[in-house]
């Protein structure tokens, strides 16, 4: 229990007792009617109105109370309200109260029987008639009452104490002011036949006990019906996240850490209740528009070409016209659609600035990027926290808003520490992948398969182009020499090894690299043949899951790469220091006759940006001849082991058919 809990509760016990021990100075009498009241009221304590939200109730011993103010004697009142509170915390309750509840309670209904009896004597003794002084009695007793129990709910859940109040108490006020009603109606029977007559207000009390318990009853109802409807909203928003996941597979932690921050940087700014919602929102959501951006762009381990990076920036825009048909009841499709502008107004989608970019916006972008700092990425490794704000500073005011930046700095190590300590939900990835063995042929039937070029045709088009494209005619004559030596030296020879060497030696002289790696595919993995050159300390022969790093993502996609992260290569290790470090990399997929990946070929380089456009067209041009000879390596080597296995020559002869098959 907080400690503001605390001290409030011991600030209503404290002021219960000493309205107790004022109000034992004054005399008493009247205790035959005090007893009776005493125990219809005890009689009555199972008649409760339960609380909205919680397991609280209120007491329906009010109007016993307000009756015997105008009757009793201020100790009578007390002990009334203190013996009949009592009772009904232990009859026909949901949960257990414990020893520091019930002292509170009665306490508490004490200290508002007290006010409302001083409020009452008051505005008698200034001219009031009794129905008005009651009914003003009767106000300042809800609102003691109500006032204390929505402070102590308020400081235990973190919420305000008016806000809470107001939304949960108010709406009882009424049923105190027919309590005032009821009261002066038995008080008034009472003085005018008898006062036993009085005891009129029980079925009265249990008429309105009966219309509130409905009212509650129809008020839970529409509680539970918006707890369902928020359900479905939390439901949609995790199924559209496992959409994002899908296409991205660097989200799935990212999305619940990043939740996780902006509640804690929004609930420091203290933003409104629909903003927070927003932004929890947001959080999941904020990339839903990736899936108009082809997954390749998405992982891809390297720099983006323009072209690319056009694709990619419309995914704001798309994610907000997806998110405005779904129609939520809080302003998420703004903070989806402006999480990629600037302070500054250098961002996209409209190039919107300062405070015109919403607020949820501004949270999301700092917190986004100051995650996607410290997360693995495919184009580079994890920053350090203090890194990463550090970086965060450095834009404040140009890229980031600098009050937002600078609540992040004051918590991020503990958002750091929640981050490390979170337990994911039960939130599973989709599995994408599934094959589906129904279906005779789409609709529009199977495309018809063509035969491949020969190699000698497609070398005769990669070196006209290879020509054409140059500028100079002093390089045209170094490449093609280059390129006529490299196929006439791949020629002379079928082991694998001795092939891979002369085609690095020849690379050398066109493409300048620190290291060289040949890949081979063997399933899902592609498994390191041959690392040559001085800067291959950092690497080791651990295969390569496809689609990790910048040779997985290569061979998963067909397409190269050019001045990649060498360090986000699942092999490399670089445990010799900085200087042995390498920072950029060129990487070309190798095909099979079948147009398929079967190796990948990367140069590395310890200069940043170290390989130009020109290098990865003379890899391309050279791509044919390399495959070709390679496949021809391989098979040769797969023809070696089998022989010396002892296979039959029929045997073999079909194993080398399946296997040249499959490369």
């Amino acid at each position: 229990m907080p400690l503001r809990s605390k001290l409030q509760i011991s600030i209503t016990i404290l002021l219960g007792v000493a309205s107790t021990a004022i109000a034992a100075h004054f005399s008493s009498g009247r205790w035959m009617e005090f007893s009776l009241l005493l125990v219809v009221a005890l009689l009555s304590s199972g008649f409760k109105v339960a609380l909205p939200r919680g397991d609280g109730s209120m007491s329906l011993n009010f109007p016993f109370i307000l009756y015997a103010i105008i009757c009793l004697s201020p100790l009578q009142v007390l002990l009334l309200a203190a013996l009949s509170t009592a009772a009904q915390c232990r009859v026909r309750v949901v949960k257990i109260f414990t020893a520091v509840q019930i002292v509170f309670n009665i306490a508490n209904t004490v200290l508002a029987s007290a006010t409302a009896y001083v409020t009452y004597g008051f505005l008698l003794r200034h001219g009031f008639a009794l129905l008005p002084a009651l009914a003003i009695a009767s106000f300042s007793y809800f609102f003691i009452s109500t006032v204390s129990v929505a402070a102590i709910i308020a400081s235990s859940s973190g919420e305000d104490t008016f806000k809470l109040w107001k939304a949960e108490f108010v709406w009882y006020l009424p049923f105190y002011f027919v309590g005032a009603v009821l009261a002066a109606i038995a008080f008034w029977l009472g003085q005018r036949f008898g006062w036993s007559t009085a005891l009129l207000i029980i079925p009265m009390i249990y008429t309105c006990y009966r219309a509130y318990s409905g009212q509650v009853e129809r008020l839970k109802e529409r509680q539970r019906h918006l707890e369902e409807t928020q359900a479905l909203h939390l439901r949609t928003i995790e199924g559209l996240a496992m959409a994002i996941e899908a296409k991205d597979q660097n989200t799935h932690d990212h999305l619940f850490r990043v939740r996780t921050y902006v509640e804690e940087v929004a609930r420091t700014m203290r933003l409104s209740d629909q903003e927070m919602k927003a932004l929890h929102t947001a959080a999941f959501l904020h990339d839903i528009g990736k899936i108009a951006v082809p997954e390749y762009i998405i992982n891809k381990p390297g720099k983006l070409t323009p072209e690319e990076f056009e694709k990619m920036n419309i995914h704001p825009i798309v994610g907000a016209d997806i998110l405005e048909r779904v129609r939520f009841p809080y302003p998420v499709v703004p903070i989806v659609r402006s999480h990629h502008e600037w302070w500054n107004g250098g961002g996209y989608p409209d190039g919107l600035k300062g405070e015109e970019i919403p607020i949820g916006a501004r949270v999301l972008a700092v917190v986004d990027c100051f995650d996607a700092l410290v997360s693995d990425r495919p184009y580079r490794k994890a920053m350090s926290a203090d890194d990463a704000m550090a970086l965060l500073k450095n834009m404040s005011g140009t890229q980031f808003d600098p009050a937002v930046v600078g609540v992040l700095d004051s918590i991020y190590r503990d958002l750091e520490k929640k981050a490390q300590e979170l337990k994911l939900p039960g939130f599973s990835r989709l599995n994408i992948q599934v094959a589906v063995g129904r279906g005779v042929a789409p609709g529009n039937g199977f495309e018809e398969k063509r035969p491949s070029p020969s190699w000698t045709q497609v070398a005769a088009r990669k070196e006209e182009q290879l020509l054409v494209s140059f500028d100079q005619l002093e390089a045209a004559q170094q490449e093609a020499q280059a390129f006529f030596e490299l196929s006439q030296s791949l020629g002379k020879t079928l082991r694998l090894n001795e092939i891979v060497a002369v085609m690095t030696s020849r690379l050398r002289n066109l493409v300048p690299y620190d290291a060289c790696a040949l890949y081979i595919r063997q399933g899902e993995s592609l498994v390191a043949q041959y690392l040559e050159g001085e800067g291959v300390k950092p690497f080791n022969y651990d295969p390569i899951p496809e689609g990790q790093g910048i040779s997985g993502w290569v061979a998963q996609n067909s397409k190269a790469i050019l001045n990649g992260n060498a360090t986000v290569e699942p092999n490399f290790e670089n445990r010799f220091g900085k200087g042995s470090g390498l920072r950029s990399a060129l990487s070309v997929p190798l095909f099979d006759i079948q147009k398929q990946v079967f190796a990948v070929l990367t140069l590395y380089s310890s200069t940043l940006d170290s390989f130009q456009h020109d290098h990865l067209r003379i890899l391309q041009a050279m791509e044919p001849k390399l495959s070709l000879s390679l496949q021809n390596a391989l098979h040769a080597q797969y023809a070696e082991s089998c022989s010396a296995a002892g296979v039959r020559s029929a045997d073999q002869e079909q194993l080398l058919q399946m296997e040249a098959a499959r490369i």
